[in-house]
């Protein structure tokens, strides 16, 4: 950890042209490479729809930025698969139809979505209490 502090300090006195132009080119070459994971909101488990998604579920399983899940409504499933970026899921195209949703809390927010799910924009999911929707 020692290192890393004092390659990044080597690299900004560098930047500031504070070092000697010999020693700026070793500061670069030996500043480690880190592997940087983007800080995803947790939107794994299930989710009830809420005002006009009253009679929909939202089934996700998170592995770390990766989603998969379904959507249901009594007794019509949509599988769907998409990325989690900061806090907004992107749905992957199926049947021309895509989906956007941001994570507030135990709130998923359709913030855009194209096809018939276009009309739900606005609407939102809450996260199950308990493992279940009570409706």
């Amino acid at each position: 950890m020692q290192s890393l502090f004092r390659c990044a300090a080597l690299a900004a006195l560098a930047a500031l042209g504070a070092l000697p132009l010999a020693l700026r080119a070793d500061a670069v070459s030996a500043a480690p490479e880190v592997a940087l994971r983007q800080v995803t909101a947790n939107v794994g488990g299930l989710w009830c729809g809420a005002g006009l998604l009253h009679e929909f579920t939202l089934e996700i399983a998170q592995h770390y930025q990766d989603v998969e899940g379904r959507l249901v409504r009594k007794e019509r499933v949509r599988e769907i698969t998409g990325r989690v970026e900061g806090a907004t899921v992107k749905t992957d195209a199926q049947r021309n139809q895509t989906m956007e949703l941001l994570a507030q809390g135990d709130q998923l927010r359709i913030v855009a979505a194209t096809g018939l799910l276009g009309l739900a924009r606005g609407q939102s999911f809450t996260r199950a209490v308990g493992g279940s929707c009570s409706r």
